[in-house]
């Protein structure tokens, strides 16, 4: 039996397809690495495997109710559940950015601020916004059960 291998690549793929267009999507993920690669001289895989570690978190924060309130709670995270979250900040960073250019280069510019680890990084704020909301939380871990 042949195994379909999901990588952050095919993955991030899949999130960008809209209306079936794979073709598109896979041409916008193309371009944006190739830009890079050739700037930096990294691999494809490596500068993924970078963004993939950067943005890596281990607990998320979830509103849950509990008969009339509502609390926020810190989950552990699944890898699956890491790598959707990854790749829905990136693209969220991405559309959050208001230049008028396409979106390769909104996508290609969120991309290496977060290989550079630069404080203006979109999708590195939501991850600290996610981090911080789960440490403040903390003490309503009990309510997971």
């Amino acid at each position: 039996m042949l195994l379909k291998k999901k990588t952050l690549y095919t993955k991030l793929l899949g999130f960008l397809i809209k209306k079936g267009n794979k073709k598109k999507a896979k041409s916008i993920l193309d371009k944006v690495f190739f830009n890079i690669s050739s700037k930096t001289g990294l691999s494809m895989n490596y500068l993924l495997l970078k963004v993939f570690l950067n943005l890596s978190t281990f607990v998320e924060a979830r509103t849950v109710k509990i008969k009339r309130s509502s609390y926020i709670v810190p989950f552990s995270l699944s890898l699956k559940r890491r790598s959707y979250l990854i790749i829905k900040w990136l693209i969220v960073a991405a559309l959050l950015n208001k230049k008028r250019v396409p979106f390769v280069n909104k996508l290609q510019q969120e991309v290496v601020l977060i290989l550079k680890k630069h404080s203006s990084s979109q999708a590195l704020k939501l991850k600290k916004l996610n981090n911080s909301k789960a440490n403040s939380n903390r003490a309503n871990i009990h309510f997971r059960w």
